[in-house]
């Protein structure tokens, strides 16, 4: 599955440039696919995980985030980090967020999320939302890496928009905890304009989302 982008543009002389396998560049009303004189020879194909995970990364740190620069394509990482006190034990809140399908009760710019039932690791991701006036939607297939239970989960994207993140979980005492979730990405190229402001974005979208987490997990503690 490669991800996909729509957007909602106005502009009949935007260039659009699709992100995953298969890419697309429309420009007046005409279609090409993309030349090896525009594009590094790594964007021409489909990269092997390895690749797209590349170790060639240059962070450049503020206080609550990491921007990554990969050299291999040119292409941009980013990182959010976000942690929340619940009001429930650690083992409460890590048994409400191993529920893969339910992320989008409490996740709002998650539309869906399918976990595969002949394979439980795996999961088909599906992310809608407006932004920067565009409607943008975005698919991956994520796999459940081993998990630390009531302390960690950690997934990695296999296919579609690259990502990757982390879940913790710290007890505070027998009745809370603080979970943290690390979530990095690499943006899209149809977002690299917007890339200064993409960042300050989701992690605002993430902090919403560990705020209502919280308060989904504390009226479950009372049900």
């Amino acid at each position: 599955m490669s991800a996909t982008a729509i957007f909602s543009l106005t502009n009949p002389n935007a260039v659009v440039a699709g992100f995953g396998g298969n890419r697309t560049f429309s420009s007046r009303g005409s279609v090409a696919k993309p030349s090896s004189r525009f594009l590094p020879a790594s964007l021409m194909k489909t990269s092997p995980i390895a690749s797209r995970f590349s170790p060639l990364l240059l962070p450049i740190r503020s206080s609550n985030s990491s921007v990554f620069r990969r050299f291999d394509t040119l292409m941009e990482w980013q990182e959010c980090k976000v942690k929340k006190k619940v009001e429930v034990p650690a083992s409460v809140a890590y048994g409400l967020y191993s529920d893969r399908e339910s992320i989008p009760t409490w996740m709002s710019f998650i539309s869906a999320v399918k976990v595969l039932k002949d394979k439980p690791e795996l999961s088909r991701w599906t992310l809608k939302y407006k932004a920067f006036g565009q409607n943008i939607e975005y698919s991956w297939l994520a796999k459940n890496l081993q998990p630390l239970p009531n302390q960690k989960i950690h997934w990695i994207s296999l296919e579609g928009l690259p990502n990757k993140g982390t879940v913790r979980f710290f007890p505070l005492g027998p009745s809370s905890c603080d979970v943290e979730l690390t979530f990095a990405y690499e943006v899209p190229m149809l977002l690299i304009p917007f890339a200064a402001a993409l960042q300050p974005l989701m992690q605002g979208m993430i902090k919403n989302s560990l705020d209502q987490f919280a308060e989904i997990a504390k009226s479950t503690k009372t049900t």
